[in-house]
Parts: structure tokens; sequence; C-alpha cells
């Protein structure tokens, strides 16, 4: 589980991240960044109904939670994170989709 400090909770975050943030597109998945003016870092996590019903798409954010939870000490501060699961997501493996996440945060370069 991701510590509750990191989580994006609310719609308006998310809106606002959407709107005003750059992205980055991977293989698996998208990764839209933007600069906030909180201190801590802030990663939400979405899957559309492309990806498939809904144990499907819960399925595919627990993997990303996953991945993602590994690079969280080396995000660059003061962002706001939203990956984005891309159909075929969960036909992956764990590995495959840390790798991904890698390629997209240093594509972007915001690994530290």
């Amino acid at each position: 589980m991701l510590q509750k400090k990191y989580r994006l909770t609310k719609r308006k975050q998310f809106n606002y991240i959407y709107r005003k943030g750059r992205s980055v597109h991977g293989d698996l998945l998208t990764l839209v960044y933007c600069g906030a003016k909180l201190r801590d870092i802030k990663v939400g996590f979405s899957a559309s109904k492309k990806v498939g019903n809904s144990v499907v798409r819960h399925r595919a954010i627990r993997l990303m939670r996953e991945a993602a939870k590994v690079y969280i000490p080396r995000m660059a501060a003061n962002n706001s994170y939203i990956f984005i699961a891309k159909e075929g997501i969960t036909e992956k493996h764990l590995e495959d989709i840390k790798k991904c996440v890698e390629k997209v945060l240093t594509k972007a370069n915001l690994l530290v």
C-alpha cells in the first residue's frame, strides 16, 4: 500500500494535473506530471474503461502502484504525478511495468 502522504485523493487534484501538466508516453502507461506548491511528492493512478472491466482496471492500478512505489524516493520533489494505464498492461509482468515506469520517469528527467 502506498503511504497516505504520497497519495492524490481528490478529483480536483487529478483534474488540475490533467489540465496543467505535461505528459510522457511509454509502452504500457502514460505519465502526466505537474509542478506543485507542495513539498511532498503526490502520486495518483488511473485506468480508463478502455483497459477493461472494473476488475481488470483495479489490477492495472495495483500493478502500477507496486511498480512506482520503488521509485518514489528517487522522484523529483515538488511534483505531482499521475500514472495512466494503457491497454494490455495487465498481461505483462511486474518487472516489465517497473522498467516502463523507470523509462517514462527518465524520459521526463524526473529521477534524481
